[in-house]
């Protein structure tokens, strides 16, 4: 699969100077972690999301685009539906089995956000060999204490599977959140996950459970990094998380809110605000994000391609690197390039030049956001 597959090659090309490239789960793991981009969630009681990945309907229409799928079995189903939603997800993972061995389309990289390790160890049994149709287990409300016990039934997951399967921790419980324990309770956690880096996907955040520790809850015109309590989280997780040596992929938070009309994009508050907000997720150092709704992917995944300015620079800053560590001047000759400074920022633009694209000169992201949905509402008429 590859990202902006609402495109046909004329309009890759119309695009793009290098266009998206093609990935699976068995890419390397960086590179995968990075590829996420917008990750959709369903709710794990949901009977028919087999049917839908094996019909191909979530690579069409308004789910054109969408590489990741997270099926939920935690806060997405109450209590009370839990037994009912573990049986339908392990059916539904059957179903997915027996179609990948002759007919099954292209699918999204699926993914299991599940209550604890001893729930793991129960659909592990349940499921047996069918948990091969994931790339990996989500594993919310991490604390360090959580994470020996989850790693272990991640391995009796993972050799059920035939397959590794990647952790992808939540943190998101208020020793986190907390001013006054959450330097302490990140240093653990870090501590646990550098020794577990090569099983690590991406780490992801959860927004909505901490602003929900301190009954708040943000408007539709405001981005997450205008709370300032929860702001202040994300930065010390991202100053955890991101060192440039670590190899760490974190994920940006949710945003809650997306438009019922199917003639909208940017021209209303949920869509504008999105794309606000991605912007500055990427500028601060999150890859990707998690989306509750369809029309939130190709907002997500637009804002990660790379610019052609950016991609000259970043190109000449390592072209140069293993020769000179001064100072360049940038071929637009409108910023300074300093090699030394600027390396690990040009590996990195590198890297998601790789999975996203890079734009041909004068085309900005906007534009392909833009053409992307003239098609799908052109395809609902």
């Amino acid at each position: 699969m590859r990202h902006f597959n609402a495109l046909d090659d004329s309009e890759l090309q119309t695009f793009f100077k290098y266009p998206p490239a093609e990935f699976n789960r068995d890419t390397d793991r960086e590179k995968l972690g990075l590829a996420l981009g917008a990750a959709l969630y369903t709710p794990g009681s949901r009977p028919d999301f087999a049917a839908k990945i094996i019909a191909g309907s979530y690579r069409r229409d308004t789910f054109s685009g969408l590489a990741t799928l997270m099926i939920c079995l935690e806060d997405a189903v109450a209590d009370t539906e839990l037994e009912s939603a573990e049986a339908n997800v392990v059916s539904q993972l059957k179903v997915l089995e027996q179609a990948s061995q002759s007919h099954i389309t292209e699918s999204p990289l699926l993914f299991l956000r599940i209550r604890n390790s001893d729930q793991l160890d129960k659909l592990t049994k349940l499921a047996g060999s069918s948990l091969s149709m994931l790339t990996g287990i989500v594993l919310p409300k991490v604390q360090a204490d959580d994470l020996e016990p989850f790693f272990l039934a991640l391995d009796r997951a993972s050799e059920s599977a035939g397959r590794k399967l990647y952790a992808l921790p939540l943190l998101e419980t208020e020793e986190v959140l907390f001013a006054e324990t959450r330097e302490q309770a990140l240093m653990e956690i870090y501590s646990k996950l550098r020794q577990e880096k090569d099983r690590i996907l991406t780490i992801r955040v959860g927004a909505t459970d901490f602003s929900s520790l301190y009954g708040l809850r943000r408007p539709v015109e405001r981005t997450i990094y205008d709370v300032h309590l929860i702001r202040d989280c994300l930065i010390s997780i991202l100053n955890k998380f991101t060192k440039a040596g670590d190899g760490f992929i974190v994920s940006g938070p949710v945003y809650e809110y997306f438009t019922a009309e199917t003639d909208a994009w940017l021209s209303s508050k949920p869509e504008k605000t999105l794309w606000e907000e991605v912007q500055l997720d990427v500028l601060n150092g999150f890859k990707g994000k998690t989306c509750i709704h369809p029309s939130q992917i190709a907002i997500v995944n637009a804002g990660h391609i790379i610019t052609h300015e950016t991609y000259e620079d970043a190109m000449l800053i390592l072209a140069k690197s293993d020769t000179f560590n001064g100072i360049l001047q940038s071929p637009q000759r409108n910023k300074m390039n300093e090699v030394k400074p600027h390396l690990s920022w040009a590996k990195k633009i590198a890297a998601q030049a790789e999975i996203y694209g890079v734009l041909n000169e004068y085309y900005k992201p906007i534009d392909v956001l833009n053409h992307i949905r003239a098609k799908q509402l052109a395809n609902q008429v």
